[in-house]
């Protein structure tokens, strides 16, 4: 009986049997271990979120306000709850802040309006790149072991990205016209981020200029914070560009680091001008002896491309001669390739002298109102009486010939009728 097969499987099957209730009854114990080792796990379901951040965009040299929210999701409570932000650059908070923060007790599914809010005042540094920039936090519960999330994200941006033309200037004093010159636009990035693809573009049309050697818009990829540069145009004055001064638009485009565009637009003054070019003659005179009178005309020609105003003409005194009219002549404006006359009466003194200077004073203004004042020395020639006639600028004394003639008749009739009378 006791070799009979029956009660030997049957053994076997108890055996069996046995066994698999210890493997279960093992299980069973190493999960309930396992849970009583992860349920403090359960007080620390705790979600972390960057709720929001003021102001937003936040500008770099100023300060951010950055609220974090604590969910607890688990189903016990989170006793001492701690938090610790982790500032890195272009982050940090002042000195004396402290970057731990007690959240206190989180009860079980304390979550939404009713999560802890942690604020924190950062500064920003004021050479931050624009842009996303990561912030971190951690957390524990009961003085446990640091939990650290995934890490926060702060927008970072200058408010205006500011572009500004620092200076204007050309290599000479003005354009002149069928001339070329240099102009030199420069501008300053005042933001405290870099600006990308800046072009200056001027609008030349109705205006007296063309560009030379390249177009009228320039181009640089980048100018960094706080950092200049500098356009350069060659221009030429057309031949027939008139006097003045021009407003020329400039249009400048450009970007910020976050590929938000700009556009500024501003006025820029060229002036076109060319220095007086006059000429100054004695055109006629009706003065070539001593000691008599008569009247000198001066001639004052504009040979410039420029116009002249306000042409006042003054004669100097002399011992040589007096002036007796006024010793001034207004002769206002001289257009270009034209000219005015003044005239003068004199009395020219009994001297020796072959020529008497007669100095002049030009007081007139250019096109752009420039003020210039020229001294000038004219010669008045003089001559003998003999040499007067000779050269035809002296005419013979028409009452002696007619008083010869009258003469003449006179002594004709005396002769004749003295004649009759010893006929008769």
């Amino acid at each position: 009986m006791g070799n009979n097969p029956e009660n030997k499987f049957n053994r076997i099957n108890r055996i069996i049997i046995v066994s698999l209730c210890i493997l279960i009854l093992f299980a069973v114990g190493l999960n309930a271990a396992t849970q009583s080792t992860q349920r403090p796990a359960r007080t620390s379901q705790i979600e972390v979120t960057l709720i929001n951040q003021e102001p937003d965009p936040a500008e770099p040299g100023n300060y951010v306000d950055v609220r974090f929210k604590l969910d607890n999701n688990g189903s016990e409570e989170a006793r001492n709850v701690e938090v610790e932000i982790l500032p890195q650059y272009p982050f940090s908070l002042d000195p004396g802040v402290e970057a731990l923060r007690s959240a206190g007790t989180l009860q079980s599914m304390q979550r939404g309006d009713v999560g802890v809010i942690v604020k924190y005042r950062i500064r920003v540094d004021k050479n931050a790149v624009e842009g996303e920039n990561e912030i971190k936090i951690r957390y524990r519960i009961d003085k446990g072991i640091w939990i650290e999330p995934e890490e926060f994200f702060i927008d970072v941006q200058t408010y205006d990205a500011i572009l500004s033309v620092d200076s204007v200037s050309i290599d000479k004093e003005f354009f002149e016209p069928g001339s070329s010159g240099i102009l030199r636009i420069g501008v300053v990035n005042e933001a405290d981020s870099l600006v990308k693809d800046v072009k200056a573009r001027l609008d030349l049309g109705g205006m007296p200029f063309v560009p030379l050697k390249s177009t009228n818009e320039k181009s640089v990829y980048q100018i960094d914070a706080k950092k200049a540069h500098e356009f350069s145009f060659e221009l030429l004055a057309k031949p027939e560009a008139e006097s003045g001064v021009y407003q020329v638009p400039l249009r400048i485009s450009y970007s910020d680091e976050l590929n938000k565009g700009y556009i500024k637009n501003a006025t820029i003054g060229v002036i076109v001008n060319a220095k007086p070019d006059i000429s100054v003659t004695l055109d006629e005179s009706g003065v070539y002896e001593h000691g008599k009178a008569g009247e000198i005309v001066v001639k004052v020609v504009n040979k410039g491309v420029t116009d002249i105003k306000f042409m006042n003409v003054k004669l100097g005194e002399s011992s040589s001669y007096k002036i007796v009219s006024s010793d001034e002549a207004y002769l206002g404006n001289i257009d270009s390739d034209d000219f005015e006359t003044a005239d003068f009466d004199l009395f020219v003194e009994n001297t020796n002298e072959k020529q008497v200077e007669l100095p002049l004073t030009l007081e007139y203004k250019d096109a752009n109102n420039n003020n210039y004042r020229d001294r000038i020395s004219l010669k008045l020639n003089l001559y003998s009486a003999s040499e007067a006639k000779k050269f035809g600028l002296k005419k013979e004394n028409g009452t002696l010939g007619f008083l010869i003639v009258v003469a003449i008749v006179i002594g004709g009739l005396f002769y004749y009728r003295k004649r009759m009378k010893k006929k008769g």
